[in-house]
């Protein structure tokens, strides 16, 4: 392989390590945002309905016990 070949692997490689802690940071930035609404009163259909995301993923954003629960069932079922 050339040594073009293996720079552009390498940069694609950064490149892939930013864009990944970007998105954790704008999850985390939706995920405060989702909490926010739920504890000013919006229901869960309502931030489904304004997100576009599905009431699962809601419950688990507002409910970090109920996510861990799921880590911890799926990690079960892996084994």
């Amino acid at each position: 392989m050339e040594h073009r070949t293996l720079q552009a692997a390498a940069d694609y490689t950064q490149r892939w390590r930013g864009l990944e802690a970007q998105l954790k940071e704008a999850k985390a930035e939706r995920d405060a945002a989702i909490r926010a609404a739920a504890d000013d009163g919006w229901t869960q259909t309502d931030i489904v309905k304004a997100t576009d995301l599905t009431r699962e993923t809601i419950r688990r954003i507002t409910n970090p016990a109920a996510a861990e629960a799921v880590r911890r069932a799926q990690r079960r079922t892996k084994q």
